[in-house]
C-alpha cells in the first residue's frame, strides 16, 4: 500500500452536465444576491467580507456538485473548473449590477454615506447577459464617473479599476482553490466512489509531529494509546484527526494541530498547522481511532 494517497487524475465527463447545471441555476442566483448586497451596503469593509463569501459559495457549489458528483479526481482540472465558475458567476453579477446602475433612482443619505434605490428589470438583464460587448461598454462608462465614494470622494478611474481587480482576484482565487482541494481527497478507483470522510473529536495537541508520522507509517498503535479527549477545543490547543475510510480496505488519515492564541481584543483564535495529509493507515489503527 502506498504511504500517501495520490489522486489518479481521472474524471468522468458527467462533470460537464453538473457544471452546466450550476451555471444556469446557482451562478445567476449568487450573482443576483451579490449584486444587491454590494449595491445596498455602502460599507467597503463589509463588502470585502461579502466578496469573500461570494467566492466561497461559488467554490462550495462547484466542489459539492461538480467535483463530488462529477467524480473529478484531477486537482488541476478542479482548479480550472473553479476558475471557469468564478468567471461565469462574476459575469452574471456584472450584468445584474450594470442593470441596477441603469435603473438607479433616488439617492438617500449624505455626501459621505448613502444609498441609491434601484431594482433590476429581468428582461433587460436577460438581454444584457447575451450582449457581453454592452456589459463591458457599460463597465467602462461606470468606471469613468463612478457610482460610490469614500470619505465624500467619488471613486473612479484607475483606483476603481484596482478595487475591481482586487475583487476579481479574491473571487477567482477562492473559487479555484476549494475545488482543487476537493479533487485531492481520497477516491476509491476500485469502488468508483469517494472515501467516507470522518472528522474525529478533538484530541490533545501533538508535540512530536515527526514521531506520530513515523508511528503511523510503522503501524505502531502505542502513539495512539497516548491520545486523549480531555481538551477544551474552544480554548485549548488541540489536534484534529480526519479519517478517510473505504470499503476497499485502504484508509487514509490527515492530522492538523490547532494552536490557541489570544488576539488584540482578547478573543481566542486558533492557528492551524497541518502535520500530515492523506497518510495511509492500517485497519487496526483506524479502528483504534474510531473506538477512542
Amino acid at each position: 500500500m502506498d504511504k500517501y494517497y495520490k489522486p489518479s487524475g481521472r474524471f468522468s465527463l458527467i462533470f460537464l452536465f453538473y457544471f452546466l447545471l450550476v451555471s444556469v441555476i446557482a451562478f445567476p442566483i449568487l450573482g443576483l444576491i451579490y449584486a444587491y448586497f454590494i449595491w445596498y451596503i455602502p460599507f467597503i469593509y463589509i463588502n470585502f467580507f461579502i466578496t469573500i463569501g461570494f467566492g466561497f459559495l461559488i467554490g462550495f457549489f462547484i466542489s459539492i456538485i461538480v467535483i463530488k458528483k462529477g467524480k473529478v479526481r484531477n486537482p488541476l482540472l478542479g482548479f480550472i473548473i473553479g476558475l471557469a465558475g468564478a468567471f461565469l458567476a462574476l459575469y452574471f453579477h456584472w450584468a445584474i449590477w450594470i442593470d441596477l446602475v441603469i435603473n438607479a433612482g433616488e439617492s438617500y443619505g449624505s455626501n459621505r454615506i448613502g444609498i441609491t434605490v434601484s431594482n433590476i428589470q429581468f428582461l433587460q438583464v436577460f438581454s444584457l447577459i447575451f450582449r457581453p460587448d454592452l456589459v463591458f461598454e457599460y463597465i467602462n462608462q461606470v468606471n469613468g464617473y463612478g457610482t460610490w465614494g469614500i470619505r465624500g470622494a467619488t471613486v473612479s478611474g484607475t483606483f476603481l479599476w484596482i478595487i475591481w481587480a482586487i475583487e476579481f482576484i479574491i473571487v477567482v482565487a477562492i473559487s479555484g482553490f476549494l475545488p482543487y482541494l476537493e479533487a485531492k481527497k481520497p477516491f476509491s478507483e476500485s469502488n468508483n466512489s469517494w472515501y467516507e470522510e470522518i472528522i474525529l473529536p478533538p484530541f490533545n495537541y501533538i508535540e512530536n509531529q515527526q514521531q506520530i508520522i513515523a508511528d503511523v507509517l510503522a503501524g505502531n498503535r502505542d502513539i495512539f494509546d497516548l491520545l486523549n479527549k480531555n481538551v477544551d477545543s474552544e480554548k485549548d490547543s488541540h489536534s484534529v484527526f480526519t479519517l478517510y475510510r473505504s470499503k476497499s480496505g485502504k484508509n487514509y488519515l490527515s492530522i492538523d494541530n490547532k494552536t490557541s492564541k489570544i488576539d488584540n481584543k482578547g478573543n481566542i483564535k486558533f492557528d492551524s498547522n497541518q502535520i500530515v495529509e492523506y497518510i495511509a493507515v492500517n485497519s487496526e489503527l483506524s479502528k483504534l481511532l474510531l473506538d477512542k
